[in-house]
């Protein structure tokens, strides 16, 4: 079975959890799991794809904080992202959701 696109498939992740969000690194996580990655050029790649998301307008950030944790770094700004409408509608029309 063909796996569906990386970018396709971080749009699902944020759809399914679209009432209370879904955090940058609970994302990168999930995706490099499924489609076996793991190091820092994978969870950045995540990170960028969800920055073009972003800037396409269709996700949104609904929280921010800072990176504790260091998932993408010390000092890092986390974010929680939820599809807008517009987002919703392009999943729609992608046949994604």
């Amino acid at each position: 079975m063909n796996k569906l696109h990386m970018k396709g498939r971080i749009l699902q992740l944020i759809h399914d959890r679209q009432h209370g969000g879904i955090w940058d690194w609970q994302i990168a996580d999930a995706v490099m799991s499924e489609y076996g990655l793991s190091g820092p050029y994978w969870r950045g790649n995540t990170r960028v794809t969800l920055t073009d998301l972003f800037s396409s307008g269709i996700i949104e950030s609904v929280e921010e904080e800072l990176d504790h944790q260091a998932y993408f770094g010390a000092g890092r700004v986390l974010f929680k992202f939820r599809l807008n409408d517009f987002g919703r509608q392009r999943m729609r029309d992608t046949a994604l959701a």
